[in-house]
């Protein structure tokens, strides 16, 4: 099946099952871990915009989705998860559309442009996967591209588990203050080079962010 079979790339609508899952999120992130957000703030704006975080966990966008509590959220997913019928329902009734990586899906990145230039806030994970050591890696070029593209602005986000696998352990999920379109600095013939060091400048602050929540995830 084609990844066009999986989702529908012409429809821009914002779907709201995740209000359906969100009352078993909330108690989850309240007794199963501890979620801690700041910087929510950041977040409040009813432009269109991405959120950039890091990505160590399965959980880490209903961390992300819970902590953002006045937007819905929408959601870059591999596209292999979207093969499972099940899943596929799930995902996209949760906002969340398919993109084949390493390939240079260019379908998935002009819907994910598209979705921000209609005014919705959309979350990327930049490394383009889970690191599984839990420290943040290097960025693919793709977030610099959307954000080229849209011409938006970038709030980048850190997540940090306390202790992976523990009951009631604390998740921080802090939302940074947001990158401004005019200081990204692209030019009308910058190129994958410039979107890469885009990616790059977005990643370090999303590093920042992190570090500053590993220091928390150490205090008691």
């Amino acid at each position: 099946m084609s990844e066009k079979k999986y989702f529908d790339f012409t429809n821009y609508e914002t779907r709201k099952g995740f209000n359906l899952y969100r009352p078993l999120s909330n108690f989850c992130c309240k007794t199963r871990v501890k979620l801690v957000v700041e910087g929510e703030e950041n977040i409040d704006r009813e432009d269109g915009f991405i959120i950039a975080a890091n990505h160590s966990i399965i959980y880490d966008p209903i961390f992300i989705a819970t902590a953002s509590k006045k937007r819905l959220l929408h959601f870059v997913a591999k596209y292999e998860a979207f093969k499972n019928p099940l899943a596929r329902a799930i995902l996209t009734s949760c906002n969340a559309f398919p993109i084949v990586r390493g390939k240079g899906d260019m379908q998935a990145i002009n819907y994910a442009s598209d979705l921000v230039k209609k005014g919705k806030a959309l979350c990327i994970f930049p490394e383009g996967t889970r690191s599984r050591d839990g420290y943040p890696k290097k960025a693919k070029s793709g977030v610099g591209l959307i954000a080229r593209n849209a011409q938006c602005d970038v709030v980048p986000a850190a997540i940090c588990v306390e202790e992976r696998g523990k009951f009631g352990t604390r998740v921080f999920v802090k939302f940074g203050e947001a990158i401004k379109y005019e200081d990204m600095n692209f030019t009308e013939d910058g190129g994958t080079k410039e979107n890469k060091e885009v990616a790059n400048m977005i990643m370090d602050k999303i590093v920042l962010l992190w570090r500053e929540c590993r220091k928390q995830c150490k205090s008691k």
